[in-house]
């Protein structure tokens, strides 16, 4: 209990350290709302046409193994219902939905376009029932919708072929839209771990996903333009099979959430830079908050704090890569195609089983400089990485990797993270020996006994406007003995360590050496 206590008075001392420190926590912590709230906005609407399309195809009977496979540019383009995998078999088994040629099939400018009942009142209630040829119930020959006040259109079977297409791609933008909500929380946790261990790594990797996720807003308000040039292509344009409007008003909304997504995204990079700069100038100057170290153990600490900057993107990466491989392979059509999903299940039930520990492991056997431990989590990350790699021997998941781009990226950064997280946890048993454990453990200790280290504050704004730190400084200095210098005395063991202070391999241990008291020298010392 007191340990915890002394953790969260460390936590908010942190955070109120100066005005960056306070800034960097705000902005986190606004912008994790902010995006949720613009991502919960557009699951909400995704969601709505998704089940909506949902309707009009599982109306119109098409199985459910069978998928879509659009090829060609705009003004030609060729659409094909496929019943398995068109990659890697010839022919395709496919046969053709629809295939526009804008010199075939451009009809007369007096040509009617149907106006979508859509447009008004399917929300409230619209009703989607199959037309059935008179002489055989089991044959359908297109859907019925019938609006709230009883006007109705009816869709061919080929037209309902067609929106097989948009309804995949609806349901993709569901799922991403989730996941980026997930994501701005996690971001969120791992800004805050960067605070409370003034860790340059976990810095650096909040302010490398804020680019990613600032080219990605740029790419989704590109493609949701693409998929509306090509949606009217396919639905919309006269001359279709459609030729009817079923997205009056779904991609000036999207749009009208993309655009201040985007915006946001690039303001908050840009103040995550200057922030994220600021704070890492600081703490490669300074020195540790409460014991002092050699230098080379505070090198060692940082590849120890790049260690859990990776295991804590890696356990949203990874997780996300593995549920939304899942999602696809338990509900769409690509679970009545794939003939191996009990081996793909236990690929992803056993990353599930062994994430935790693996996390855990690497955490601890680096933290006690564990061999045999250490040896473990390299172990376990060498079969996540084969295990997934093996997944590409796979046609379904190489289709769903090409075809998907948000689960393309997860993977990729899946195993940038495994691999990095696998090479600096080497380089930290490498340096086994050398100092890590003695400082972690009088660290702890500190805590155990409910002893909060003192925070200093980092003079960050040189210049006039820090009055308040100059302010502080000066009263202060006029009193007594300050009391963070009475902080209790310290121990390294040097011959644990390998090295004097002075740097100098003593030939053997030196009992009236063994032990020599650092005391940590005020913040932002070298």
């Amino acid at each position: 209990m007191g340990s915890t206590k002394a953790k969260f008075q460390t936590l908010y001392a942190r955070i109120t350290l100066n005005r960056i420190t306070i800034s960097f926590f705000l902005f986190s912590f606004v912008h994790c709302f902010a995006q949720g709230i613009i991502q919960s906005f557009l699951f909400s609407i995704d969601g709505d046409y998704t089940t909506l399309l949902s309707g009009i195809t599982d109306a119109a009977g098409i199985p459910p193994q069978n998928i879509t496979f659009l090829q060609g540019k705009l003004g030609n383009l060729h659409l094909q219902m496929c019943n398995d995998i068109p990659y890697g078999q010839d022919p395709y088994p496919c046969s053709d939905v629809f295939r526009w040629n804008a010199d075939i099939n451009s009809p007369p400018d007096d040509w009617p376009l149907r106006e979508s009942i859509v447009k008004e009142n399917w929300k409230p209630g619209l009703s989607v029932s199959a037309i059935q040829d008179t002489t055989n119930a089991t044959i359908i020959n297109g859907v019925r919708l019938i609006g709230k006040d009883g006007t109705s259109v009816i869709l061919g079977q080929q037209c309902a072929a067609i929106l097989l297409y948009p309804r995949t791609i609806l349901n993709d933008l569901r799922r991403e839209d989730l996941t980026f909500i997930f994501l701005q929380f996690w971001l969120f946790i791992v800004s805050m771990f960067a605070i409370m261990n003034d860790s340059v790594p976990h810095t650096l990797a909040v302010l490398s996903t804020r680019v990613l996720l600032s080219a990605w807003s740029s790419f989704a308000l590109w493609r949701t333009a693409y998929y509306e040039d090509k949606f009217k292509e396919l639905i919309y344009t006269p001359g279709s099979p459609c030729s009817i409007d079923m997205f009056p008003d779904y991609f000036q909304t999207r749009k009208a959430y993309e655009i201040p997504d985007l915006i946001l995204n690039l303001t908050a990079l840009s103040i995550a830079t200057y922030l994220s700069w600021t704070l890492l100038r600081v703490y490669n100057e300074q020195s540790f908050q409460c014991v002092g170290a050699p230098k080379h153990v505070m090198r060692i600490h940082k590849f120890f704090m790049a260690v859990l900057a990776c295991l804590q993107l890696e356990a949203f990466v990874l997780v996300a890569a593995m549920v939304l491989w899942l999602d696809v392979l338990l509900n769409t059509a690509i679970r009545e195609l794939s003939e191996h999903t009990p081996a793909y299940n236990a690929c992803s039930i056993l990353t599930a089983v062994f994430l935790i520990p693996w996390l855990v492991t690497g955490w601890y056997a680096i933290r006690r400089e564990m061999k045999k431990m250490i040896a473990l989590f390299l172990f376990i990350a060498f079969l996540l990485i084969f295990g997934w790699s093996i997944m590409f021997y796979s046609i379904v998941y190489r289709w769903t990797f090409v075809e998907w781009p948000l689960m393309a990226c997860f993977s990729v950064a899946s195993f940038i993270l495994l691999i990095a997280s696998a090479v600096l946890a080497l380089i930290c048993r490498v340096n086994f020996g050398k100092g890590l454990a003695e400082y972690l453990q009088a660290e702890e200790s500190l805590a155990s006994i409910n002893f909060a280290p003192e925070v200093f504050p980092h003079d960050v704004e040189k210049g006039p406007m820090d009055w308040e730190l100059k302010e502080k400084k000066r009263r202060e200095s006029q009193l007594p003995i300050p009391t963070y210098l009475e902080a209790p005395t310290l121990y390294f063991n040097s011959a644990a360590t390998g090295n004097d202070d002075d740097g100098q391999v003593p030939s053997k241990a030196d009992p009236a050496r063994e032990f020599e008291p650092v005391r940590g020298p005020p913040h932002g010392s070298s």
